[in-house]
């Protein structure tokens, strides 16, 4: 397995993690969507449509250095549901268990990139700084990938598409880096326990997605509590619930729980770079995602084209 450490995550911690044979693991590149599906898969796994407890003591981030891996493994441990955990680390970085299912799920570059940067406003770094040190330890790597990082939006997406920053599943902090783990995703498309799926899709037609989550997991639902299950599934459903919805809400790094579900959707990039700025990310894009270009750009639509 390939390591992948940096500021927020070392995904060595797998390794000493006790897998159980039903496990779901749910892998995104981060602001893709990974609270929404943690949400939906929580919702089916545990036949409610409120999770009755704050989802990141439920399906914790497992390799995050803000948490000592005690602590995690500990809470998961402890329960006695089908388990769901959550990871920022390409596919590459994990253990790869037969029994063991995986749901992917990723959004558009440009999306993400914005996403990240209100992500990063509402953020108390401080906090997340004091987490990490007492978590991990100074061992741990100081976080880099960000020194040089515009803050006004338009110079932000420019710098996102041409940086080349090595991936360390605390990202993605550029193009090169979202692209290096849809391609983890994308190169398991045919393996019967990998389920991939993507942030417009979920947004557009989130019944019929959810259909499919319920699919992946073996997951049956009554057709009369159905329309329930999607109403919760909702972001207006999640931001009104955001002390239990959002993540990490009890260690304190969010200036505002509700603002981590600020609008989702397609966000404004195209108003901000010009045609030149666009032509050059899609061809960077199609220079770094290859086979997985039309994946990313159009979702089930050409997943369903490449099964067929």
């Amino acid at each position: 397995m390939r390591r992948y450490w940096g500021f927020m995550a070392d995904s060595a911690r797998w390794e000493r993690f006790e897998f159980r044979p039903d496990d779901v693991i749910i892998s995104t590149p981060s602001k893709c969507g990974t609270t929404w599906m943690q949400m939906i898969v929580g919702m089916l796994l545990l036949d409610r449509t409120d999770l009755g407890a704050p989802i990141s003591s439920l399906s914790p981030w497992l390799d995050t250095l803000i948490h000592p891996d005690e602590e995690v493994f500990g809470l998961l441990e402890h329960q006695r549901n089908r388990r769901f955990i959550k990871t920022h680390t390409p596919l590459d970085g994990l253990p790869r268990l037969p029994s063991v299912t995986y749901i992917a799920v990723i959004r558009h570059p440009l999306d993400v990139a914005l996403s990240d940067l209100d992500h990063g406003d509402n953020e108390r770094f401080d906090r997340l700084v004091d987490l990490r040190d007492a978590a991990a330890g100074p061992e741990a790597p100081a976080e880099g990938a960000l020194d040089d990082a515009p803050k006004e939006p338009d110079a932000y997406l420019r710098w996102f598409i041409d940086n080349d920053v090595e991936p360390t599943g605390s990202g993605p902090y550029g193009l090169a880096d979202y692209c290096n783990q849809v391609l983890t995703y994308w190169n398991a498309r045919s393996e019967p326990n990998v389920h991939l799926f993507h942030y417009a899709d979920l947004w557009t037609d989130r019944d019929r997605e959810m259909r499919s989550v319920a699919a992946a997991l073996g997951v049956d639902v009554e057709e009369d509590r159905w329309p329930s299950f999607v109403e919760a599934a909702g972001i207006d459903s999640m931001r009104a619930r955001a002390g239990d919805t959002a993540p990490e809400v009890a260690s304190g790094i969010w200036r505002s729980p509700e603002r981590f579900f600020r609008v989702g959707g397609t966000r404004d990039w195209a108003s901000l770079l010009d045609d030149r700025d666009i032509a050059h990310f899609h061809e960077r894009l199609r220079a770094l995602a290859g086979d997985a270009t039309e994946w990313v750009l159009r979702g089930r639509a050409a997943l369903e084209g490449a099964r067929g």
